[in-house]
């Protein structure tokens, strides 16, 4: 393996050192990390989840291989876990990083562990904002500026740690509650969209749910979104309308939307 230097411009070089790290976000953070490593690390491609489990690319051979993903009822999302789950690696250095909007809690990394055999070196969270309407409305825009302040500060550590394949653990708090959570949560797979509506008298049309949707979940027959319960419940469909006109029954109206500042909503498009 090249030997590592920190170049002078601020970016970890590697020769040929070879990074794939494959993404899944719905509403901007964890491709806002994906892209901090890239613009950071040499050599890295970046690869959408989603848009690699439709294609039904399968094999990831590189010199060190990431997952960063959000955090969701206390663990994987299901379609990182549908993806990873088929995914063929040939890596010496294998790492993930987990956004959330309250580190610790949950066991993510567990989990994925557990379906690569063990074979996770390092991991991390990393704190950002919450899209989880449902539970909470999104954070004040002073939160939200020292959120991604302090993110970067970590992000960097993270850099340099990957660069130089550290080993690196972190705490998961609550694991046997958190599993519970999650396994009564993906029971419920089919069910997860029923409570998505759309006010027609604001929608206008424009398509943005369904290019965000990463499970081609919502078809759009007269203009105005439909769920077809493929959901995952990423909550990108919600957060990206520019009218609020989509809601979990009534108990997300009137709460503020949000979109990673860093990102541009069509970078998250899977289409």
């Amino acid at each position: 393996m090249a030997a590592l230097r920190f170049g002078f411009v601020g970016i970890w070089q590697a020769g040929d050192f070879m990074i794939k790290i494959y993404y899944f976000s719905a509403t901007g953070n964890s491709l806002y990390v994906a892209q901090y490593l890239q613009k950071n690390l040499a050599g890295v491609e970046l690869l959408s989840i989603p848009r690699e489990l439709r294609q039904g690319n399968f094999s990831a051979e590189a010199d060190s291989v990431g997952f960063i993903f959000p955090l969701h009822y206390g663990g994987l999302p299901l379609i990182v876990e549908d993806f990873v789950r088929q995914l063929k690696i040939r890596a010496k250095y294998i790492f993930a990083v987990c956004t959330c909007g309250i580190p610790w809690l949950g066991r993510p990394f567990t989990d994925l562990e557990e379906i690569l055999a063990g074979k996770l070196n390092a991991s991390w969270f990393v704190r950002l904002v919450s899209n989880y309407l449902p539970y909470r409305d999104t954070a004040a825009d002073w939160r939200i500026k020292f959120r991604y302040w302090w993110a970067e500060k970590t992000l960097a550590s993270i850099a340099r740690a990957v660069a130089e394949t550290q080993t690196h653990s972190t705490w998961e708090i609550n694991k046997v509650g958190c599993k519970k959570m999650h396994d009564d949560w993906s029971a419920r797979r089919a069910e997860l969209d029923g409570k998505f509506i759309c006010d027609v008298s604001r929608c206008v049309k424009c398509g943005m749910c369904e290019k965000i949707c990463p499970t081609k979940n919502i078809t759009r027959p007269n203009g105005n979104p439909v769920w077809n319960h493929r959901c995952v419940e990423c909550l990108g469909c919600l957060n990206v309308c520019p009218k609020a006109a989509i809601d979990v029954s009534s108990v997300t109206r009137g709460r503020k939307r949000y979109i990673n500042w860093n990102v541009k909503p069509k970078d998250l498009f899977q289409n």
